[in-house]
C-alpha cells in the first residue's frame, strides 16, 4: 500500500527520514567530542542548529500524528492508560524534555564553551529517540497493522494530513 494512503507505512516512513537526521546527529557529536579544533567544533554545533530546526518542526508533527491520529484509535484495541501507548507517550514526553536540555547546552556553549555538555546532551537524546523509534516499528506499528481495519486507516490517513 501507498504511503499517502497507509498510516503505519507514512509514519515508518518518518522514521527512516529521523534514523538520517540521527545518523548525521551522532556523526557530528563524535567529531564535536574528538579531537577537534574551537573552530571546527563551532562550525559543527552551527551544523546542530538545523537539526534543532527539524526536532522542533518535523518530529514534532511526527509526534502529534501518532499522539492525535493513531494512539486514539489504536488505544481502543490495546488502552491508552497502560502498555505500548502509555509508554511511547512517556517517551515522547522525555524526548521533548531532552531535546529542550539538548538546545539549552547549544546556546549555553557560546559563552560557556562546553562542548562536553552538548555532546551528553545530543547523545541522550539520540539514543533515547533511536530506541523509542524501534520499539514503535517492531512492536506498536506491528500492532496496529495486527488490529486496524482499513476503514480506520483511513480515517487515521486523513486525519494525519491536517496536522501541521
Amino acid at each position: 500500500m501507498d504511503t499517502n494512503l497507509d498510516p503505519i507505512m507514512s509514519l515508518r516512513s518518518d522514521h527512516e527520514i529521523v534514523r538520517g537526521v540521527l545518523n548525521n546527529l551522532s556523526g557530528y557529536l563524535k567529531k564535536i567530542g574528538g579531537d577537534s579544533s574551537d573552530n571546527l567544533r563551532k562550525n559543527l554545533i552551527n551544523q546542530l542548529n538545523e537539526i534543532t530546526a527539524f526536532i522542533d518542526k518535523d518530529l514534532e508533527i511526527h509526534f502529534k500524528k501518532e499522539e492525535e491520529a493513531l494512539f486514539p484509535v489504536l488505544g481502543n484495541y490495546i488502552g491508552l492508560e497502560t502498555g505500548p501507548i502509555h509508554v511511547m507517550l512517556i517517551e515522547h514526553k522525555h524526548s521533548r524534555e531532552l531535546s529542550e536540555d539538548f538546545k539549552t547546552s547549544i546556546k549555553d556553549y557560546q559563552t560557556s564553551g562546553n562542548y562536553k555538555a552538548v555532546v551528553s546532551a545530543g547523545n541522550s537524546f539520540a539514543s533515547l529517540l533511536s530506541e523509542h523509534i524501534d520499539k514503535e516499528d517492531h512492536i506498536l506499528f506491528n500492532m496496529a497493522d495486527m488490529h486496524l481495519t482499513a476503514t480506520e486507516k483511513e480515517s487515521i490517513m486523513e486525519k494525519m494530513r491536517t496536522i501541521k
